[in-house]
């Protein structure tokens, strides 16, 4: 049985184009960021009904043009995600990896009370609905390099190249070595 329009959350949303490429955001009736995308979203509850409306995502767009523009370190918007308990609290420990810092996947695990789900992490973090914001593009593999980044809406190259460019503005990429560079070694 499908919900009336008096059941359904409304939700604003805007693309609009970045130094990585188009960016899709969303938020609800009240501001908070609900999606924040290199594509179209993947994951949206279904209970939301989505608008068209640049002004009611204006302030997620100024804030991530400041974050481009190297003028941001940190975000002040109220997030709205929806998920499960386990990617909740993995959302939450991304949320406090600072501005020009990474960590792994196994030490979010552990900092999460799961030392041994390291690669339920890393699952947790590839549907992170709110891409930059909530900072997954700081989580790199204990192997070394770049890692994947944001495969639910760019191919498996465009996003690793995407997260680079992240890394390179938060001045730790110096500090990753490129998939390519370590295949070489």
């Amino acid at each position: 049985m499908g919900m009336t329009t008096a059941q359904r959350r409304i939700g604003y949303q805007h693309s609009f184009t970045s130094p990585v490429g188009r960016l899709c955001g969303i938020v609800d009736k009240i501001g908070r960021v609900v999606w924040l995308g290199f594509a179209a979203p993947t994951r949206v509850p279904d209970d939301i009904e989505i608008h068209e409306n640049k002004y009611a995502c204006g302030e997620l767009e100024y804030q991530i043009e400041q974050y481009f523009r190297g003028e941001r370190t940190e975000f002040g918007l109220e997030l709205n995600m929806d998920g499960t308990s386990f990617q909740k609290a993995v959302w939450s420990r991304l949320l406090k990896i600072p501005y020009g810092e990474t960590t792994t996947y196994g030490e979010i695990a552990q900092k999460i009370g799961r030392r041994d789900a390291a690669r339920a992490v890393g699952n947790a973090v590839a549907v992170n609905p709110v891409a930059i914001i909530v900072p997954c593009h700081r989580v790199l593999p204990s192997g070394g390099g770049l890692g994947n980044y944001a495969l639910r809406g760019v191919d498996a190259e465009r996003g690793r190249s995407i997260k680079r460019s992240l890394l390179e503005i938060e001045g730790v990429l110096t500090t990753v070595a490129p998939e390519s560079a370590r295949a070489s070694a």
